[in-house]
């Protein structure tokens, strides 16, 4: 027993310290919320929200803002929100969104000229567990009519 204790010893603190650092980064990714969408017509965007340097780790998130001019504006917010809780992102694709809460409705279609066109019928997939009582139209389309 003595013999393992003084191998144990020199390296269970760092261990325990290391597993530390590990933890918190992982509770911010599980704690990111999914989906954020407002109500009306909006610009949205996909993206990967991940740990820096695990990429295997990555949570596909959707997030819509109506005050966007540009689909990056959107980016820009959800980059603001994940670095706040140390995280990195990686843009998908983008698209319009409009979300109507008294029709319990949502459709998804278009793309952006600079992130290009989110998958989405993946942001349905997305947005179906939380929008539950909602129907949900994923449209492959191109730019806005």
């Amino acid at each position: 027993m003595e013999f393992a204790g003084k191998f144990l010893k020199p390296v269970w603190r760092p261990m325990m310290q290391a597993a530390r650092l590990c933890e918190k980064p992982m509770r911010s990714l599980v704690a990111f919320p999914v989906a954020k969408v407002e109500s009306g017509k909006s610009k949205y965007m996909m993206a990967h929200v991940y740990i820096h340097g695990e990429m295997g780790s990555a949570k596909q998130v959707i997030r819509s803002l109506s005050k966007a001019k540009y689909h990056l504006d959107v980016y820009d917010e959800l980059k603001k929100e994940a670095e706040s809780m140390g995280l990195c992102t990686q843009g998908l694709g983008g698209g319009y969104l409009v979300h109507d809460k008294e029709k319990k409705y949502i459709k998804l279609y278009g793309r952006s000229q600079a992130l290009g066109k989110a998958d989405h019928e993946a942001a349905r997939e997305i947005l179906q567990p939380i929008y539950t009582d909602h129907k949900i139209d994923a449209e492959s389309g191109g730019m806005e009519p």
